[in-house]
């Protein structure tokens, strides 16, 4: 159940099953994570696979990790479930760095997703291969470097090259940004710059 939201992002206090507001086109709250990090080869941006089986984008690229937000639900709350049950990651509130609200409008084979984003980034440590990534959820996650990710979101090349990691496994890859779910507004490449000023300790500032 979501809580039904008005074209600002209020309450209106409607509350319906999700499949009910994305069939009437009503907008609701979702909470997004980007995954960053370092290691040898350098800065990355890790990237979600979708499950085959998803009813919407299956088997694109898509967030780290991200859902719904259940009714009475706040962002962190919601997004700290989000993580552990997608990623196998129990992160405190406080390592997620807040990107700022995005609102979205696009059509889906079930009707209309309207929805609000509260965007995070998250600094984090664990390799790739040891997450522990939720079945019928997540197929694989892909580590792209920073470069490459923002190059790629800004239009700048066709493809970038990326290692996914799935069934305990590694394997190269390329990725074009027709991988991804459409999204607007320049979204992969804000979210990289973003990363970048963080991990270089600068305050990334709200993208949105």
């Amino acid at each position: 159940m979501l809580d039904v939201l008005d074209e600002r992002g209020s309450p209106t206090g409607e509350v319906v099953w999700k499949s009910e507001a994305h069939r009437r086109g009503l907008f609701h709250r979702c909470f997004h994570c980007w995954v960053a990090g370092e290691d040898a080869a350098g800065f990355y941006l890790l990237v979600q696979r979708r499950d085959l089986a998803k009813d919407t984008w299956p088997g694109y690229l898509d967030v780290t990790a991200a859902g719904h937000l259940r009714s009475g639900e706040e962002p962190l709350a919601g997004g700290l479930r989000e993580l552990e049950e997608e990623l196998g990651l129990r992160v405190e509130p406080g390592r997620l760095v807040s990107l700022g609200t995005r609102r979205i409008e696009q059509e889906i084979p079930q009707g209309r997703d309207r929805e609000f984003h509260d965007v995070f980034l998250l600094l984090e440590g664990t390799p790739p291969g040891d997450l522990r990534l939720q079945e019928g959820e997540v197929e694989a996650v892909l580590r792209v470097g920073l470069d490459e990710v923002e190059a790629l979101g800004a239009g700048q090349v066709p493809c970038a090259p990326a290692k996914e990691y799935a069934g305990g496994e590694a394997s190269d890859k390329r990725v074009r940004l027709s991988d991804f779910v459409p999204n607007e507004g320049d979204y992969l490449r804000r979210v990289a710059g973003a990363a970048r000023r963080v991990l270089a300790g600068e305050e990334p500032g709200p993208i949105f």
